[in-house]
């Protein structure tokens, strides 16, 4: 099994503090906006729609199961090691640069819910001023409190969740080398940023000890090796943070899906956030430059309910075989709202009686990606079976890495890979 981060060589004694991993960032945080502000043919509901009901069934018969230990990430990893791949350059330059560091951090996040209070508990009632002061102190962009819902507990992790209260932490990515999707560039950036968002999630998890409670990390920032209780981002909503876009992730007003987010759970007294209409439901549903500019196709035009939950779901399998183009994160890059902020791209849209700012123009809808070229506004590239233009699956197999396991596709074709639905993507 591909371990792409791992590394025996210790690099830093101490654990360093997140300014010492990303001294300088250009973030171009954008302005918060107010539903208020949001135009009225943007409006839908706070947050996710969902129906609470379906969504505590699904969690109770059909828990989702984690999907880092799935065998779509054990295939991709097969995959990866056994391919050339702008990846491999990204993994090492991050063990040359950080050693074992990583490693060291997923540990001690692992493990951090072990740790007792450090002092009796403060007297404070409501201790929410404090730890946003703190988490943005630490490197901490955007905080938003909310309750832990056990609703989303990995189906691997059922019991382990522990206290009553979730804190959502964001870092934003820096703007400039954002533009430079997909890249090794980027790439080594965003284990940057992971990296310096655990740190601080760390020393905000210390404060908090401080004050006489404890704490658990419950989702990482997606670095080989955590460890993960709950996705993050149902929690991200329900803290007002942002809403999900048809990129399949969060949309924040000051940053798009320019951010990585972790969680931590705490026994605090603090108050909780609430869910925000930001009319990012329906813009991306207007938008869509996203869904035609993904490579891989992964990314649908409707959305699904999910579980209980109204959702653009994306295809996993499209999706996986783009990660070797050093993470790819095309559909980041060419957002409308990552590249110019929320608040311009509804102010755009209310003085143009509902144009998409940016939408059509090579500013941003181009990019280039690696040996396949640079590709326009309406162009993408172009990937026969064995770059994963069928899928991660029959990747995997014609570099005869698996077995067929569904030979029954020859007969009977799945929806995913029925050649009347889904574009060809060979050369």
């Amino acid at each position: 099994m591909y371990r792409p981060i791992s590394s025996s060589v210790t690099k830093f004694k101490e654990l360093p503090r997140a300014e010492e991993i990303q001294p300088d960032r250009e973030i171009r945080r954008g302005p918060r906006v107010a539903s208020k502000e949001v135009p009225p043919d943007l409006r839908s509901v706070p947050g996710s729609p969902r129906e609470p009901k379906q969504e505590h069934w699904f969690a109770r018969h059909f828990p989702e199961p984690n999907f880092k230990l799935g065998i779509l990430t054990q295939t991709y990893y097969t995959v990866l090691d056994n391919i050339p791949a702008p990846t491999h350059e990204t993994h090492k330059i991050l063990k040359e640069k950080y050693g074992d560091l990583i490693k060291r951090v997923n540990q001690e996040a692992d493990l951090y819910h072990e740790k007792p209070p450090a002092s009796p508990p403060d007297p404070s009632p409501d201790l929410t001023k404090e730890i946003k002061a703190k988490a943005k102190e630490v490197g901490v962009d955007l905080v938003g409190i909310t309750r832990f819902d056990r609703t989303y507990v990995t189906a691997e992790t059922k019991g382990q969740a522990l206290f009553k209260h979730v804190i959502v932490l964001c870092r934003a990515f820096d703007w400039n080398i954002t533009h430079t999707i997909p890249s090794v560039e980027w790439d080594v950036h965003s284990y940057d940023t992971s990296l310096a968002l655990s740190l601080a999630g760390l020393e905000l998890a210390d404060f908090i000890r401080s004050k006489g409670y404890r704490v658990q990390f419950i989702a990482g920032t997606g670095t080989p090796g955590e460890q993960m209780i709950v996705p993050i981002l149902p929690y991200a909503i329900a803290a007002g943070l942002g809403q999900m876009g048809a990129n399949g992730t969060m949309l924040t007003p000051e940053f798009g899906s320019r951010v990585r987010v972790i969680g931590i759970s705490t026994d605090a007294p603090v108050t909780h956030d609430k869910p925000v209409d930001y009319g990012i439901n329906i813009l991306c549903e207007k938008c869509q430059v996203c869904v035609q500019r993904c490579p891989g196709r992964a990314l649908p035009n409707i959305k699904v309910n999910w579980h209980g939950v109204t959702k653009y779901k994306i295809i996993t399998e499209r999706c996986q075989p783009m990660l070797k183009y050093a993470e790819c994160n095309i559909c980041t890059k060419v957002c409308p709202v990552q590249h110019f902020g929320l608040k311009r791209v509804l102010d755009h849209y209310r003085e143009t009686d509902g144009q998409i700012l940016g939408k059509g123009t090579d500013e941003l809808e181009s990019y280039t990606m690696f040996d396949k070229g640079r590709f326009g506004v309406g162009e993408r590239p172009k990937f026969n079976v064995k770059e994963g233009g069928k899928g991660l699956m029959r990747m995997a197999v014609s570099l005869k890495l698996i077995q067929p396991i569904r030979p029954v596709l020859e007969r009977n074709p799945d929806p995913l890979y029925d050649e009347d639905r889904i574009p060809a993507l060979e050369e």
